[in-house]
């Protein structure tokens, strides 16, 4: 059993995570335990708390004291009521199937402290079960389509970097409590999916600014929820209805290269799920024989 401890009313951050599938969480729990620990050792002032049930409902952060039965989403209204329990400077989204070790949050809370007009910082993460990576960042194809840079590789890409992204995964991200309300947090009409790119795309457009901290890898089951992709289409044709002009007149013009250099690799080691056009065309960009405008 998960239980709550005292907090004093000014904390740094809260750790913000839905449960559904208790395996997960308890491992997840203990990592979080062990920073708090180390953070306490090394009397840095912060006293972190992992909240135990809060659930995303209809525009909303609350505790919750009973199991979850089904997959919900995070989401925002009691974040402004006086009963909520975050309340915390930053926020940490974190998957209950994402697997924490080592220094893997206070880096992504220093961006916010080094850089000006933060989004959502992130990080690296990496598919438990293979150690392959999965998540870099996020780029747009010429299409207008998100994409995960990172997937499949084999080695880590840009070690030691603070790297600005069009996007990044909401798995495992912080950001600044009061910014997010400010910006309506996420949109309640995407199902377990594209919300987070939706933000995104909306800090982009305010001025913010969204991060990936390189040297920051947590490893994620990702999609281990039941009906985790039921709703991929519908959220798709939502963000390319909301967003699609503009992603392909800006972010897909700023991420081409990136964009072509991961649809390379993945031709390379997943050949019979790649369409050999795109391909091409994304050889074509790499060699700045063709570009987007």
């Amino acid at each position: 059993k998960i239980t709550r401890r005292t907090e004093p009313e000014q904390r740094a951050y809260d750790i913000v995570m839905h449960v559904i599938n208790q395996s997960f969480t308890f491992g997840t729990y203990r990592e979080i335990e062990r920073l708090e620990n180390a953070i306490r050792q090394e009397e840095q002032g912060v006293d972190p708390k992992a909240i135990q049930k809060v659930i995303q409902r209809q525009f909303g952060f609350r505790y919750i004291d009973t199991e979850l039965d089904r997959n919900i989403n995070f989401q925002l209204q009691d974040l402004t009521d006086t009963q909520s329990e975050a309340k915390g400077e930053f926020l940490c989204l974190l998957n209950n199937d994402c697997f924490v070790q080592g220094d893997w949050l206070l880096p992504m809370i220093e961006v916010f402290k080094q850089k000006e007009n933060v989004g959502m910082v992130g990080n690296v993460q990496r598919l438990a079960g293979t150690k392959i990576y999965d998540h870099m960042g996020v780029v747009f194809g010429t299409q207008g389509n998100p994409r995960h840079y990172g997937q499949w590789f084999i080695k880590k890409a840009f070690c030691g970097e603070v790297k600005k992204w069009s996007a990044v995964t909401a798995a495992c991200c912080v950001l600044k409590r009061e910014v997010f309300l400010q910006i309506n947090g996420f949109d309640e009409i995407f199902i377990n999916g594209c919300e987070d790119v939706d933000l995104c795309l909306r800090f982009n457009r305010k001025g913010y600014d969204n991060y990936v901290v390189h040297d920051s890898v947590v490893d994620h089951v990702k999609g281990a929820t039941d009906g985790r992709k039921r709703y991929n289409d519908r959220n798709s044709e939502i963000l390319q209805n909301r967003w699609g002009h503009e992603i392909r007149a800006i972010e897909s013009v700023n991420d081409q290269v990136l964009h072509a250099r991961n649809y390379i690799y993945r031709g390379i080691v997943r050949p019979f799920s790649t369409n050999y056009w795109k391909w091409f065309e994304a050889i074509l960009i790499c060699l700045r024989i063709k570009k987007l405008r």
